[in-house]
């Protein structure tokens, strides 16, 4: 049988937009003029919205939000600790594999052991009053926590099938051990790889640097959302579809570019450096796409190699899928996290989100008309500004 391990596929690279390490590539390029600006643009207008705040209100931040945000922020934090601890089922498992475990057993331990990360998310989202950031974390976590213990599974797998067909290869069974998961584990990244490149000391300035770009984008985010958006959703039945949609067009652009900023640029890099994982290369120029097959392959490259290993390649080379075959497969997939996750925020089932995403399949297939094109580049860009206020506005007047 083929395997699915191809090796390793990080290498050392920083990630582009890095302001705190001159050997990114934003430094060599023309345009960083223009991201710097973004920058100040973006500080400034905290500190007038701040202002502006105060002089109309007498209090510079909306609190009510962060109140709701806080809430239960005990046992939201506790969760961290709690479901990285059970993730460790997942080397466990390997562990009474090489015992000797039966692979039915094996199999049955895996999938129900994975399958109760979901169960968590859903049972604590629905239970609990909780605002759209605990139930984003909390989802979020358990996204990734399975993402983690399904490729330590599935890649030790395949590199015991190279070792028993005696290949020099696999490093299986010396990665089984503690140290070794605990390394995969704590390291930003989704798919398992016995080794992974690191730097030889950690960069205590570097992360001071980050984490005031990551306050700085927080502070950005909350204002955008308890100013511009939260209002207008909250008030939906006053306005028209139109109106909403409108008046969501913006903010909602801000917020999933600053969004973008704070995760991929501020705490994967902040988790990396503590870490000393060299491969910084959490995305790739999504800006330039032209497809939005080149945007999902570009924009998240973690879940990217994730979904491409274990759905994609799995789909053809374990289950003998086509190509499309798999290709639909991994959107369905994707598509059904992303739906969880929104039905748990609005505590509803209406698969709006389920239905954008895969409307990409045909959209992607035609699109390929336009690859590499001007038109390209601006239908995608105008898919990327007009889509999530859409899908947000739909919701807001379909609840």
């Amino acid at each position: 049988e083929k395997s699915a391990y191809h090796g390793p596929y990080v290498s050392y690279k920083v990630s582009f937009f890095d302001l705190c390490d001159y050997s990114a590539g934003f430094y060599k390029c023309e345009m960083r003029g223009l991201y710097v600006m973004f920058t100040l643009i973006s500080s400034c207008y905290i500190l007038i919205s701040a202002l502006t705040k105060f002089s109309k209100s007498g209090y510079y931040l909306e609190t009510d939000f962060l109140e709701l945000m806080l809430k239960d922020f005990k046992l939201v934090g506790f969760l961290w600790p709690g479901v990285f601890l059970y993730s460790w089922l997942a080397y466990f498992l390997q562990v009474m594999i090489l015992k000797g475990m039966p692979m039915l057993l094996a199999n049955i331990y895996q999938h129900l052991s994975q399958t109760i990360t979901f169960v968590i998310a859903i049972y604590l989202s629905l239970t609990r009053d909780w605002s759209f950031t605990q139930v984003l974390f909390v989802s979020l976590l358990s996204c990734v926590h399975f993402m983690k213990m399904h490729s330590y599974t599935l890649v030790n797998r395949d590199l015991r099938a190279l070792k028993q067909k005696n290949s020099e290869h696999s490093p299986y069974p010396s990665n089984i051990n503690a140290a070794n998961f605990l390394r995969f584990m704590i390291t930003p990244a989704l798919v398992y790889q016995p080794v992974y490149p690191t730097y030889k000391e950690v960069r205590f300035d570097y992360i001071f640097k980050k984490l005031v770009l990551l306050m700085v984008q927080l502070t950005m985010i909350y204002i955008v959302v308890t100013d511009s958006i939260l209002p207008v959703l909250h008030n939906s039945e006053n306005y028209t579809f139109t109106e909403i949609l409108v008046h969501l067009t913006i903010p909602c652009l801000i917020f999933a570019l600053m969004s973008f900023l704070v995760l991929f640029e501020q705490i994967l890099n902040i988790f990396a450096e503590l870490v000393k994982f060299a491969d910084r290369s959490f995305y790739d120029d999504w800006w330039n796409s032209t497809t939005f097959e080149e945007f999902n392959r570009k924009w998240n490259r973690p879940v990217h190699l994730f979904l491409y290993k274990h759905v994609y390649s799995e789909c053809i080379v374990h289950y003998g899928l086509s190509k499309r075959v798999a290709q639909m497969t991994t959107f369905l997939f994707s598509a059904l996290l992303h739906e969880m996750i929104m039905a748990l925020i609005i505590k509803q089932i209406k698969p709006v989100m389920l239905g954008f995403m895969m409307i990409q399949i045909p959209v992607i297939r035609y699109s390929r008309l336009f690859q590499k094109t001007v038109f390209g580049l601006y239908f995608y860009w105008f898919s990327i500004i007009l889509g999530p206020p859409l899908i947000l506005t739909i919701y807001a007047k379909s609840l």
